[in-house]
């Protein structure tokens, strides 16, 4: 081994700064028939949620003999289920067509035609289909690209808290919040879930931890006229933090536009951006134009583009308050605003109030959007620390009130600093002139 006069170890301690999703999904919602609330779990694909959430199970209270269209059963599912009473080579497939309640929770079903098999008691009775909770996430999932990561919380099926889950809702660390097959419409006519998802996500936001920052996606009751759809964007729900669409779908449209969101990166405009729903209705140009004239988004096909493929026709916040009137701008900022607390956590109590740690400050800050200007995610920015300003003059040329001002930021130990951001928004529309001369 040589003899060496110096030796150094060299590692390496980079500053890491937190990083946050930008797409991850809480879908509230219903989901087992007879099921309780429960805590949130995160899936990565829709088979963990049908596993996690499914449709309902329960068996038969009395034995069955054939024929007979009734069966009691010792839960309740609501009319139109389609079950699978009893299991292997003596399993059969009826839909509910009445319901009646019995004592201890038991219930009565109408079925829609004669069991041919005879049945025991305790048989399983298992519905078909998923949950209102497992098909949204699946929805979500469907999207292309798809979200990396989604949220699921389910209410208690019967008589659901909504209260309780947005409670629940403000620990998980989601950015886009969809309530599960729960479209706005008129009932219940105060306190709507949906006016409390615009409450959550407001309130979340403006005093939630770092981070925290979320929107909120909500569907259109189809079955109302445009006129009661569009009277429905009012109060809470009328903000820029709510994302309204109308739609011709049976589908749940909006988990799924949470899914298109979701895939894309926060600067990326939701304009004609496809939507994997199941729609053979269009909207007129007249419904468009009163849609777009009210903040709410719909769904399209628009000729011009090959495949007949449904697309998000706009790409709008509920509200253009706060000259927030697009989805992305709304995201755009949320992300900016944490990349740069994440890099000045840093200097937090580490940084003087002097020349050389206010313009360590700087290069942080330019140290985050400096690489968004080059992926053209914003255009420009400007950094502006009056304190700095101060500090880098002359003492001699300084006002006695400036010193003081100096002297109260040193003091008080807090820095006020301006940082402007110049976005180039996509264009939406393009008017052309065109002149034919012969």
């Amino acid at each position: 081994m040589p003899f060496n006069y110096v030796t150094v170890q060299a590692s390496s301690d980079l500053f890491a700064p937190a990083t946050r999703a930008f797409g991850d999904i809480l879908v509230i919602g219903k989901g087992a028939i007879g099921s309780t609330a429960s805590a949130a779990q995160s899936f990565t694909s829709p088979s963990e949620a049908v596993q996690a959430y499914p449709k309902g199970a329960t068996k038969l209270a009395d034995k069955v003999e054939p024929p007979i269209k009734t069966a009691n059963v010792v839960a309740k599912f609501p009319v139109g289920t389609e079950v699978v009473i009893g299991e292997d080579d003596a399993a059969e497939v009826r839909k509910i067509t009445a319901a009646t309640d019995l004592a201890g929770g038991k219930s009565t079903w109408t079925l829609d035609d004669e069991l041919e098999i005879a049945h025991a008691a305790d048989d399983p009775v298992v519905a078909l289909g998923m949950s209102d909770l497992a098909a949204a996430i699946s929805t979500a999932f469907r999207q292309t690209p798809p979200p990396t990561r989604v949220w699921g919380l389910a209410v208690a099926h019967s008589s659901p808290v909504w209260s309780t889950a947005f409670t629940a809702a403000k620990d998980v660390p989601a950015q886009i919040v969809v309530l599960a097959n729960t479209p706005l419409n008129e009932q219940p006519s105060t306190n709507h879930p949906v006016e409390q998802l615009a409450k959550h996500v407001i309130e979340v936001s403006a005093s939630g931890g770092d981070g925290s920052e979320r929107i909120g996606v909500a569907m259109l009751d189809r079955t109302l006229t445009q006129t009661k759809q569009i009277a429905l964007n009012t109060g809470d729900i009328h903000n820029n933090r709510m994302v309204l669409v109308a739609h011709e779908s049976d589908d749940d449209v909006a988990a799924a536009v949470a899914g298109v969101i979701a895939g894309c990166e926060p600067h990326i405009s939701l304009l004609l951006k496809p939507i994997s729903i199941k729609m053979t209705e269009l909207f007129s140009a007249g419904d468009i134009q009163t849609y777009a004239e009210n903040s709410i988004n719909w769904v399209t096909s628009p000729v011009l583009l090959p495949g007949h493929a449904l697309y998000l026709g706009e790409g709008l916040t509920a509200s253009p308050s706060g000259n927030k009137k697009y989805i992305d701008i709304v995201r755009t900022l949320d992300d900016i605003s944490f990349r740069v607390k994440a890099a000045l956590i840093q200097a937090i109590g580490d940084l003087r109030i002097d020349r050389p740690g206010l313009r360590t400050v700087v290069t942080l800050v330019q140290s985050v959007l400096s690489p968004l200007v080059t992926r053209g995610v914003i255009e420009s920015y400007a950094i502006h620390i009056p304190l700095l300003v101060l500090l880098e003059r002359e003492r001699a040329t300084l006002t006695p009130d400036e010193l003081e001002q100096i002297s109260q930021g040193r003091s008080g130990r807090n820095v006020a600093m301006e940082v402007s951001v110049v976005y180039a928004g996509v264009i939406h529309q393009i008017a052309v002139k065109l002149v034919l001369k012969g």
